[in-house]
């Protein structure tokens, strides 16, 4: 493998030696002391690899001995240099590509957004353009902690932000403020029932509880309020907080059609290529053969490395079209149930979960008018339905 690597450096060229010819070419190269690199044997005989210089010397000697033999191809960089020698705009094009791509690796041409799922990418690198880091900017000059504390104070929705540099390409990693998060609000509030449900707890941080065990309450109230009374010392507002677990009843219903109509897959109508190049796309394909009105478009960046580890500052793009139709779906009973107690099984974790099941009741079976496969499950859980709601003090 370095023989034939060193080859394409030096000039190289590859022949094939007829299956009559073999032991005769052996004895050339042998006589001759040419260095080669045999290749796999076939049928068709056997491939060769010999420097470029040694070529016509190997060639005389084997017209001399009879031995017949074709040259598939000549490579290396002297075959590269005779045939584009004299097209100095390709040569200087190369060897400017190839100092671009050295270059280029002390300056950012590519930005990468990661961690945020709220802020979209364009609002932290048109911040992080403001404070002067951007696309063609000369990153071994930044002051990273310094750019990350200046961006920090500049975002307030931004709690954590590290911008690593992996070659030319910048991999800004963000943790945004979690909603809910931060200092608690101090404004006065009221604690009310989320639902209907039957008192078993109450746990009053804050506030002055207005229901205790035992209490049927109804959606929407009063639990803790946020007005305190203080005998004989008058009273305060605060925001009321605390726990209030009930005993609830939850419905869960589920119905699956005998009879349906659904949206399925039926196969892919064509493929786009194209590169990306800083924020300009490019597309390459028979985009205009393709009706993407009725299409699903699915759409896959690759990075483009040199060499396996140097992450260029391109991108290629895969865009797929997938077709799709809507056909009538017929299931039989026993593939209605599958699915209504599958989908059952999804929504009976959801409205039990954080919460004590205490007992259930369920139905199933195919509705009255015979149209679809149902389930109703009644289930009962002790859940807290405490629910802060602000409200206003007077002058």
């Amino acid at each position: 493998m370095l023989k034939r690597l060193f080859l394409h450096f030096i000039g190289g060229a590859k022949i094939r030696v007829g299956a009559d010819h073999i032991s005769g070419a052996t004895r050339v190269l042998f006589e001759l002391g040419l260095p080669s690199v045999f290749g796999a044997r076939g049928r068709r005989g056997r491939t060769v690899y010999l420097r470029l210089c040694d070529l016509d010397a190997f060639s005389d000697a084997c017209g001399r001995e009879g031995v017949e033999f074709t040259v598939i191809k000549r490579y290396g960089a002297p075959e590269f240099l005779r045939k584009y020698g004299r097209r100095w705009g390709l040569i200087a094009g190369a060897v400017l590509l190839i100092a671009a791509i050295f270059i280029a690796d002390d300056f950012v041409w590519r930005i990468d957004v990661v961690g945020n799922e709220r802020i979209p990418d364009s609002a932290v690198t048109d911040q992080l353009d403001a404070l002067g880091f951007r696309l063609g900017t000369r990153y071994k000059s930044v002051d990273f902690d310094k750019l990350h504390n200046r961006f920090l104070l500049a975002s307030p929705d931004i709690a954590w932000i590290a911008v690593n540099m992996k070659g030319s390409v910048a991999r800004v990693e963000v943790r945004e403020y979690m909603a809910g998060g931060g200092d608690e609000p101090q404004d006065a509030a009221n604690i009310v029932a989320d639902c209907d449900g039957v008192i078993t707890q109450v746990s009053a941080i804050c506030g002055s509880p207005q229901v205790k065990i035992g209490d049927e309450v109804k959606k929407g109230q009063l639990l803790i309020s946020g007005m305190v009374e203080y005998e004989g010392a008058g009273g305060e507002i605060v925001r009321a907080r605390g726990e209030v677990f009930a005993e609830i009843e939850r419905t869960i219903a589920v119905s699956v059609p005998l009879v349906s109509t659904e949206t399925v897959k039926t196969g892919v109508a064509g493929t786009d290529f194209g590169i990306k190049i800083f924020s300009k796309t490019i597309f390459f394909g028979a985009r205009g053969r393709i009706d993407t009105s009725s299409c699903d478009t699915i759409t896959a960046e690759h990075d483009v490395t040199l060499a396996g580890t140097v992450i260029l500052p391109i991108k290629l793009i895969e865009r797929r079209y997938e077709t799709s139709e809507t056909r009538t779906v017929t299931r039989t009973r026993e593939e209605a149930a599958a699915e209504a107690y599958r989908l059952f099984k999804l929504e009976f974790i959801e409205a039990c979960r954080d919460a004590s099941l205490l007992s259930y009741e369920m139905t199933d079976g195919i509705s009255e008018d015979g149209g679809a496969y149902e389930i109703v499950c009644r289930v009962k859980v002790i859940d807290d339905i405490a629910k802060t709601v602000p409200f206003e003090v007077g002058e």
